[in-house]
């Protein structure tokens, strides 16, 4: 019985325990992204979505999230430095709520949180939500970058 049970101890404790091998693994990932984040250039970190969140420049779109239910913790990191060629183009955010098409339908919620990075620096925080029900496009922000 002792040696079933040290056995089965050595195991959960070797199944709990990240290897070495995959912390170091997971620093490079996050190194990375750091990395590129604080070079220059546009960036939008989008950390939060409830329902679908869409990045313009000027009127192209350049990255959409798709639905996405229920506000959970996301980590979209869009470069947009290939597509600012003149530096006072406009960056539009606009979150909607709910499924297409948007009829009248039973979703109160919605929410966005994100962070606008010019050349490493954190320009804008954004942490917008509502529970008013609403339907269709519920926030929307342009940012003219000529001013940033």
């Amino acid at each position: 019985m002792k040696k079933i049970l040290i056995l089965l101890l050595v195991i959960g404790v070797g199944c709990s325990t990240p290897s070495k091998e995959k912390k170091e693994e997971s620093k490079e990932v996050v190194s990375e992204k750091e990395e590129k984040i604080s070079s220059e250039g546009y960036f939008i970190a989008i950390t939060e979505v409830d329902n679908s969140v869409s990045v313009f420049v000027e009127d192209s779109l350049i990255f959409t999230s798709g639905t996405i239910h229920s506000s959970p913790e996301v980590d979209y990191q869009i470069d947009l430095t290939e597509f600012v060629k003149r530096g006072d183009e406009k960056i539009r955010v606009e979150l909607y709520n709910g499924v297409e098409p948007y009829n009248p339908q039973n979703d109160p919620k919605w929410e966005v949180r994100y962070d606008l990075i010019i050349d490493g620096e954190i320009v804008d925080f954004v942490h917008e939500f509502g529970e008013d029900g609403a339907i269709g496009k519920v926030y929307e922000n342009v940012y003219k970058l000529d001013e940033w």
